[in-house]
């Protein structure tokens, strides 16, 4: 299988596993949390299939297309450990979904994010 391919597998596994979040917490109220912002394509699209929901997104360094940036009220801007933990227990019990696409190469760096993250998220 081509890198293509399997870019293109990822992309609609991606796409497929968002969908049916959102069809998910259809009935459940409260905002989305968005941990990386990238290059806006996912918050596009979960500002796409979440109309009128609330989405506040966690970068540490933005760079993503203009038209997929929140506004200032819904963007954290700065690294995880000085940004979660706030907002963490700014919205204990009020967030519907969190979305985490915050991996990289280098798996024993992601493995210490990914606990940080898990213990830091707000309890619902």
């Amino acid at each position: 299988m081509s890198r293509l391919d399997i870019n293109i597998r990822r992309l609609e596994a991606q796409r497929a596993c968002l969908n049916l979040a959102a069809e998910s917490i259809g009935d459940l109220p409260g905002p989305v949390f968005e941990l990386g912002l990238g290059n806006g394509r996912t918050y596009d699209h979960l500002r796409a299939i979440l109309p009128g929901r609330e989405i506040f997104v966690f970068e540490r360094e933005v760079a993503a297309h203009p038209d997929c940036i929140p506004d200032s009220g819904h963007l954290h801007r700065g690294d995880f450990h000085d940004t979660l933990p706030a907002a963490a227990a700014r919205f204990t019990g009020q967030v519907a979904l969190v979305h985490a696409e915050i991996g990289s190469t280098n798996l024993e760096r992601d493995a210490t994010l990914a606990a940080f993250v898990a213990g830091h998220l707000p309890v619902l």
